[in-house]
């Protein structure tokens, strides 16, 4: 071969050459990748936003942010961007939930869930990093509780988790008889109404009076309607003690623990006359006996003097009843029994027993 056609050939595999080669680097691309908020620039072949990542090993994940999108065509000088979300088991005010965020602190995160009110106590410091694998967040929000202790009711703004957790923040303590209206671990919510109930268990002793019990006994010599007391009932009298629980002052219990009995009780022992009552009319001995217990009385049976001393239909005095064979207080007998022993009192003593009124009688 000659030597001119040696060279030409060899010119033009040389230009082939140089030609491959500037195509290659005319091809290659600069890109910005930002994971996670750090840049870095990279040269890439790739021609869409997946193939990028797939030579960088990243894979994103279903709560991922991309942009632009993984099927998006990529240009000289574009930028990636691929936020990694992390899981996040959050507690706001004991109330617990499992959420993912793409946020790359605690601040962020707050942020990004509205949870933005002042006062927040939280579990880790807000500048703290949250990592890949995510991390556990508590978080109390100030509440407005109605707090009532002691008779005094007033409105507390509280970050405590619980009532028990607010109570220990107020200085309140609970003996052990004491009780609360809520649950002590029970969490805290605006506008809750925390009553706390002091309550105090103790014996007391006390003397009680044991009713006495009433006897009747048939008397058949005694007029039907007459009772007499033969024995004075008397209360008896016993010592108890109670278990008493107050709650803030007010009685709300009360356990019988013993009794002992100090004194029995007597029983009141009374007789009451059966015998029929003898046939009585006011006018059957043809004296006026109706006129009679009107001027003594103004005719009531159970009519009693101004001094106490005089009783009945007839202004009896107790002795002179008693003479008769009446029993108890002339007031508290029948007026047919009042006007039987009326009779007999005349049938022995005459119409002078009623100096201003017997003549009554016989009018």
């Amino acid at each position: 071969m000659r030597r001119s056609l040696r060279f030409s050939l060899f010119a033009l595999v040389l230009l082939g050459l140089v030609g491959g080669t500037l195509a290659f680097f005319i091809a290659q691309k600069s890109v910005v990748l930002t994971i996670d908020g750090q840049a870095q620039r990279i040269g890439t072949y790739a021609d869409t936003v997946a193939e990028v990542l797939d030579e960088e090993g990243l894979e994103p994940a279903a709560h991922d942010v991309l942009l632009p999108a993984a099927h998006e065509a990529l240009a000289d000088g574009d930028t990636i961007v691929l936020t990694r979300a992390r899981p996040l088991k959050l507690s706001i005010d004991g109330v617990e939930q499992e959420i993912y965020v793409t946020a790359l602190s605690v601040d962020e995160a707050l942020e990004q869930l509205g949870l933005r009110a002042d006062g927040l106590v939280l579990s880790a410091s807000r500048s703290e990093r949250l990592p890949l694998d995510g991390m556990s967040l508590k978080v109390t929000t100030p509440k407005d509780v109605v707090l009532v202790v002691d008779g005094q009711e007033r409105v507390v703004t509280t970050t405590a988790a619980t009532a028990g957790d607010l109570l220990d923040e107020q200085g309140i303590v609970l003996s052990p008889t004491d009780r609360a209206s809520t649950e002590l671990s029970q969490p805290l919510t605006s506008q809750l109404r925390l009553q706390v109930f002091r309550v105090t268990v103790s014996d007391v002793t006390e003397t009680v009076a044991v009713p006495h019990e009433r006897v009747e006994t048939p008397d058949p010599e005694a007029l039907v309607g007459t009772k007499k007391v033969t024995t004075a009932g008397v209360d008896g009298q016993q010592t108890v003690t109670y278990r008493v629980t107050l709650t803030d002052g007010v009685e709300t219990a009360r356990e019988t623990l013993s009794t002992t009995v100090d004194r029995a009780p007597v029983t009141e022992q009374v007789t009451v006359g059966t015998k029929a009552r003898p046939t009585a009319s006011p006018a059957a001995d043809g004296l006026n006996w109706g006129a009679l217990a009107a001027c003594e009385s103004g005719g009531r049976p159970n009519a009693v003097s101004s001094t106490g001393k005089y009783h009945g239909l007839y202004q009896f005095g107790v002795g002179t009843w008693q003479s008769v064979g009446g029993t108890g207080l002339p007031s508290q007998a029948s007026p047919d029994e009042q006007t039987y022993r009326a009779q007999l009192l005349y049938q022995r003593s005459g119409a002078g027993q009623w100096p201003h009124c017997g003549p009554r009688l016989f009018g």
